[in-house]
C-alpha cells in the first residue's frame, strides 16, 4: 500500500456523521476505549506510510479530514481534504483533527499515526487524554503545539519532529520484500531486519576521524548526546592523541562503547575510515566529522531513512552553513529532501550499511573527497541511495585546514537566505547545547 492509499472520505459536507464514522474506521466499528488496543492496531509498515518525496513549500490553507463545521469555535479550515489525498494533505499548511471526524480514539490516532509518519503536520483542535497514550508523549505534545502562523521554515521542523517520532515509535521493524520494484530498486533487505530474532534496531558505528585534536571535545560532545540507542564510537585519531586538549576526559564520559584507532598523519583519509570501518562492529556505518554541529536525534533521522527507503546508502543535503569568518548563518539552496537522487550530499552526515560498503571495496584510499566517491561507487553497485531532510546538521567554515577546500564565497553565491550572526536553531539545533564555532 502507498501512502497515497489511507483509507479517507469524500470532499461532501452533506454526507451524514454515520456515513464518515463508517468510511473512517474500516469495518465501521466503534473502540469502547483505549486500555487494550488491539495488538498491532497502530503499528504500521514504514515503507508504506513516509515522507518519501516531500516537499518544503507549502500553502497557507488549512485542512480539515470532515465537516468544518465539527471543528471547535475559534478553529477554521479552510477545506476538507480526504485523509487518502496525502500529497494534497502535505501541502497544506496543516491539518486541524477533532475526535468528531473519527469512529473512536483508536481509529483516530491510527490514522493520525501515518498521517504524521508521510509527513503531514496534525494539529489536535481539541484534548482527548486518551490520545497521549496512543500517540505517545512526544507526538501527542507536537501535535498539540501552537500551529498557526508558523513560516516556512519552522512549519518543516515540526513536521520533521512529528514524523520522527511517528516513524521510530510506532513503525514496525523492516522486514524483506521478495518482489522485484521496491523504492529504491535494490532489493537489499535492511541490516538487521528479516530474522525471527533480529533486533528492533541494527547496531549503528560512528566513524568519526579526526587530526585537529582541540576540536575532540566538541566532536565527542555530539556523538554523547545522540539519542539512537545502539551506538558505538569508532575514533580515528589521524595522527593525533586523544590526551590533548581534555581529549581523555571526554572519551571517559561517553555513554556509548569507544574504539580508538590510531593511524600515521600521511595516511590518506580514505585509508584511516578503512580502518576505522574494520575496528567497527555495527551493521550500519554513519560518518561524522570533528568540525561541524550534530542535532540530538541526527542517528536516528538516518536510520529510519534507511528503514523506510531501502537505500544502501542514505545522507543529508548541504542546507545549513555557519561562516565562521563573517560571523553569518546561511540557508542554501540545495533541491529538495526526502527523495533518491544522489547529489547534493554532505559528507560529514552519510550512513551507508557494511554490505553495501563491503559491495564496492571500502572508502577509496583517497586523501580527499572520498564521501562523493563512496556515493558514486554505490550507484555504480546498482545500490539505492537516498536523501533525507537537512534539519539537525549544520556545516560550519572556520579556516582550519577543511577536506572540501572552497572559499566562502562559494556557499554565499548559493544561500537562499544570510542572517549576520550565529543561529543554530535554523536546522532544528539547540543554543543551549552547542557553542558558537570560533574561527582560529
Amino acid at each position: 500500500m502507498s501512502p497515497t492509499r489511507l483509507w479517507g472520505l469524500a470532499d461532501n459536507k452533506r454526507r451524514t456523521a454515520a456515513w464518515y464514522v463508517r468510511r473512517l474506521t474500516p469495518g465501521g466499528r466503534m473502540d469502547a476505549g483505549v486500555a487494550e488496543p488491539p495488538q498491532d492496531a497502530l503499528a504500521f509498515d514504514a515503507r508504506d506510510y513516509n515522507p518519501i518525496r516531500w516537499r518544503r513549500d507549502a500553502g497557507i490553507e488549512v485542512a480539515a479530514l470532515g465537516p468544518r463545521e465539527w471543528l471547535p469555535p475559534g478553529v477554521d479550515a479552510d477545506r476538507v481534504v480526504p485523509a487518502r489525498r496525502v500529497l494534497r494533505l502535505r501541502r497544506m499548511h496543516h491539518l486541524e483533527d477533532v475526535s468528531a471526524f473519527h469512529a473512536g480514539v483508536i481509529a483516530r490516532a491510527r490514522t493520525l499515526i501515518r498521517l504524521a509518519a508521510a509527513g503531514v503536520v496534525v494539529h489536535l483542535a481539541d484534548r482527548d487524554e486518551r490520545l497521549r497514550a496512543l500517540l505517545g508523549d512526544e507526538l501527542h505534545r507536537l501535535m498539540t503545539a501552537d500551529v498557526a502562523g508558523l513560516d516556512t521554515g519552522a512549519r518543516e521542523l515540526l513536521g520533521i519532529s512529528m514524523r520522527r517520532a511517528a516513524l521510530r515509535d510506532h513503525a514496525k521493524p523492516p522486514r524483506p520484500r521478495h518482489r522485484r520494484g521496491d523504492r529504491g530498486g535494490t532489493g537489499e533487505i535492511p541490516d538487521g531486519a528479516g530474522a525471527p530474532d533480529a533486533p528492533a534496531r541494527p547496531l549503528v558505528s560512528i566513524l568519526l576521524a579526526t587530526r585537529r585534536t582541540a576540536l575532540l571535545p566538541q566532536a565527542l560532545a555530539a556523538v554523547a548526546r545522540q539519542t539512537y540507542p545502539r551506538l558505538e564510537l569508532v575514533l580515528a585519531l589521524h595522527g593525533g592523541s586523544a590526551t590533548e586538549e581534555g581529549g581523555e576526559r571526554c572519551l571517559a564520559d561517553c555513554p556509548h562503547p569507544v574504539r580508538v584507532v590510531r593511524a600515521p598523519a600521511a595516511a590518506p583519509l580514505g585509508a584511516v575510515l578503512n580502518a576505522a570501518t574494520a575496528a567497527s562492529s555495527g551493521t550500519l556505518l554513519a560518518k561524522m566529522d570533528d568540525d561541524d554541529l550534530y542535532g540530538d536525534d541526527h542517528v536516528w533521522d538516518l536510520v529510519l531513512a534507511h528503514e523506510y527507503s531501502q537505500a544502501s546508502l542514505v545522507g543529508k543535503g548541504l542546507e545549513f552553513v555557519y561562516l565562521a569568518a563573517s560571523d553569518r548563518t546561511l540557508r542554501l539552496h540545495s533541491g529538495h529532501g526526502e527523495d533518491y537522487r544522489t547529489w547534493p550530499l554532505v559528507g560529514g552526515a552519510l550512513l551507508v550499511s557494511r554490505r553495501a560498503l563491503d559491495r564496492v571495496g571500502g572508502w577509496r584510499p583517497a586523501p580527499a573527497g572520498v564521501d562523493i566517491m563512496l556515493v558514486h561507487d554505490v550507484v555504480d553497485a546498482r545500490g539505492g541511495v537516498y536523501r533525507t531532510h537537512g534539519a539537525g546538521f549544520m556545516l560550519v567554515r572556520h579556516g582550519r585546514g577543511h577536506t572540501w577546500d572552497v572559499p566562502d564565497r562559494y556557499f554565499l553565491a548559493r544561500a537562499d537566505s544570510v542572517r549576520p550572526g550565529w543561529h543554530p536553531s535554523l536546522a532544528g539545533l539547540s543554543c543551549r547545547t552547542l557553542r558558537r564555532p570560533a574561527i582560529e
